[in-house]
């Protein structure tokens, strides 16, 4: 009895973990994000006044295709980084000097992910890639070396299937890019994000 129990339960993983599998095919994808800490270089001035940078969101598109429990694509992103506004009243601009301004980035990334096959509707995943990125500055309170360079990211997540083709994914990103140079370090940014996937 206790044996017939121990393989019902077995067949019940095993049968989940095969229902789990998604079918080969390509995808499209969407996603939207907020940036919940990034790390880049201040101005002295900036450090002094201990000036705030108001978090921003950043949203990409890819295309995908599913490898049954791995998935690689191709991805478009752009985002806001930094509002610098929230304590430059105080600042008193020279010639040429612009105190208020935005950090902006664009991405363009090729990622591998792997699915864990779980359940057949909650999934989580793996992530890492790599590619483009390019850093538009306009405030000379912050230390950026703009410019494309060469970036990487990891990532993980929890699939949620809500219907048959069309998946949601909450998760989180760490992306890196390699801009120092110019009295500037690398950036690196911390991301939470939510996609939504369909499949055809």
């Amino acid at each position: 009895m206790k044996t017939n129990y121990l393989l019902a339960v077995a067949a019940m993983f095993l049968t989940a973990a095969g229902a789990a599998r998604a079918a080969e095919g390509p995808y499209v994808a969407s996603s939207v994000g907020a940036y919940m800490g990034t790390n880049y270089d201040q101005g002295l001035l900036w450090t002094l006044l201990k000036g705030d940078a108001d978090r921003k969101f950043n949203g990409s598109l890819a295309a995908g295709y599913r490898f049954d429990n791995i998935r690689v694509e191709v991805e478009g992103g752009f985002g806001r980084l930094a509002d610098v506004d929230r304590g430059t009243s105080v600042v008193t601009p020279g010639a040429g000097f612009q105190a208020k301004g935005d950090l902006t980035v664009w991405t363009a990334l090729a990622g591998a992910y792997y699915d864990v096959p779980v359940t057949e509707i909650y999934q989580p995943y793996l992530g890492v890639g790599g590619g483009l990125a390019g850093l538009d500055n306009s405030s000379d309170l912050l230390v950026i070396n703009e410019g494309t360079h060469g970036a990487a990211f990891a990532e993980a997540g929890l699939n949620m299937v809500i219907y048959d083709g069309l998946t949601v994914a909450p998760g989180y990103r760490y992306l890196w890019v390699n801009s120092k140079g110019g009295g500037a370090r690398n950036l690196s940014t911390h991301i939470v994000k939510l996609t939504a996937r369909a499949s055809f």
